[in-house]
């Protein structure tokens, strides 16, 4: 996963990058994208002030289309969305995927579909945006986030900090 992860996030993230935690904590391993930006945020501050100024992280919990006007504000090359999603893959493991992967109609259990946030913003801000998918082992109302994930949620932060500073 590591490998194949670096250097998928190396040809992805040029440029200011915006992360953005999606997702509810309450619900086990659904709250990934926010766990995400919780360590991002805290590693940032050990970063020098120019690589800092290159990453921004927003929390958008439940309602990411919420957060548009923040993101064209900071002015991104890439938007780098963070949500747990079933792709059939192991607990923890994660894929990048694009707009065009993800459904475009309906609604899933907590907001709109986020394939037309993440096609607003390429077409309105001229932005890359991905999504970095972690497969969740459970997201039912009121249990812990798993191992699986966690860890995998440090591995992550590890990547991207190194590959965006």
């Amino acid at each position: 996963m590591a490998n194949d992860l670096a250097g998928e996030l190396r040809l992805i993230l040029t440029g200011n990058l915006v992360v953005v935690g999606v997702g509810d904590e309450r619900r086990g391993d659904d709250g990934v994208g926010l766990l995400m930006t919780k360590l991002l945020a805290d590693a940032l501050r050990s970063l020098q002030r120019r690589d800092r100024s290159r990453l921004n992280v927003i929390d958008a919990g439940t309602s990411p289309e919420l957060e548009t006007w923040r993101i064209r504000e900071l002015a991104p090359d890439v938007v780098l969305f963070v949500d747990a999603v079933d792709f059939g893959g192991s607990p923890g493991d994660a894929a990048f995927l694009k707009p065009s992967d993800l459904r475009a109609q309906g609604f899933d259990t907590h907001r709109a579909p986020l394939r037309l946030t993440m096609e607003y913003l390429e077409a309105e801000l001229g932005v890359k945006c991905r999504l970095l998918a972690v497969q969740p082992k459970d997201i039912r109302q009121n249990v812990p986030m798993s191992n699986d994930v966690a860890q995998s949620v440090q591995r992550l932060v590890s990547l991207i900090t190194k590959t965006a500073a």
